[in-house]
């Protein structure tokens, strides 16, 4: 199976409605997909961050796609920020709608914004940022809040890459994952990024695979036409490391199906 767990629509970041991303995922022989806008962020604003009263509106409109298009399986989910001190937050947020899956992210360290610019990097000590990140994406790893781990090496989005092997820290990040049951997004995002490949790397991918970690799929579109893009470059590195199955989630389940 083809499944794309990773896109937005206009309430947040994105253009468009889940609907427009489901013609495109047919035109392309997607089995399923998921609608993960940005989760309301309670104490932060951003210019991506959907109200909380346009909650309703993200799951009517996901509604509308289901019903439009029966031929296509369309899952409910969020792609949510963790923030540390604000797990209750995302609790109450999980116990509002029937969702299907949380994606976890990790797009601030603080109030720095991991991928927000190149310039946003100037006069940081990189391998100190990759650090800090994983120290926080082990903690939503931890917090057993999230379903799949979206984009794992984000920090590399601009070509930013620490000057020391990181393999030792990505083997200790890989082992909370895989005590806490927790899945990877493998992200094509990445090949649209200057950083020009997939989240994550294929050494990350190999880490993972060889700690038995589940994975789902993802294009991160923010646009109809990138539902799916890249997909076959996505089966072919996960064949590559190993992988025969992603996951497939249903009111928070995880079942593994073959992989497409």
């Amino acid at each position: 199976m083809l499944i794309d767990y990773h896109m937005h629509t206009r309430l947040t970041d994105g253009v468009g409605e889940p609907v427009d991303y489901a013609r495109v995922a047919l035109a392309r022989g997607l089995h399923e997909i998921g609608c993960s806008d940005h989760a309301p962020l309670r104490d932060r604003e951003t210019n991506w961050t959907q109200k909380k009263s346009d909650l309703p509106v993200y799951v009517e409109m996901v509604r509308r796609a289901q019903r439009e298009f029966p031929q296509l399986s369309i899952k409910l989910g969020l792609e949510v920020d963790f923030i540390p001190g604000h797990e209750d937050w995302v609790r109450e947020l999980a116990a509002m709608y029937p969702w299907d899956y949380f994606l976890g992210s990790v797009h601030f360290i603080g109030d720095w914004a991991v991928d927000l610019s190149a310039k946003n990097w100037e006069g940081y000590d990189v391998d100190e940022r990759w650090r800090a990140y994983f120290d926080l994406w082990e903690q939503a790893a931890r917090s057993r809040l999230f379903d799949s781990l979206a984009h794992p090496d984000l920090p590399k989005k601009f070509g930013h890459r620490p000057q020391q092997r990181f393999s030792d820290i990505f083997c200790h990040a890989l082992d909370v994952v895989a005590r806490c049951d927790v899945a990877i997004e493998v992200s094509t995002a990445g090949l649209r990024r200057p950083c020009r490949e997939m989240y994550p790397s294929e050494e990350f991918l190999r880490l993972a695979y060889q700690r038995n970690i589940p994975v789902t799929l993802g294009s991160d579109a923010h646009l109809p036409e990138e539902t799916g893009q890249d997909f076959d470059r996505a089966v072919e590195l996960l064949r590559a490391c190993g992988y025969r199955e992603i996951c497939l989630f249903t009111r928070r389940q995880r079942q593994l199906v073959p992989l497409g």
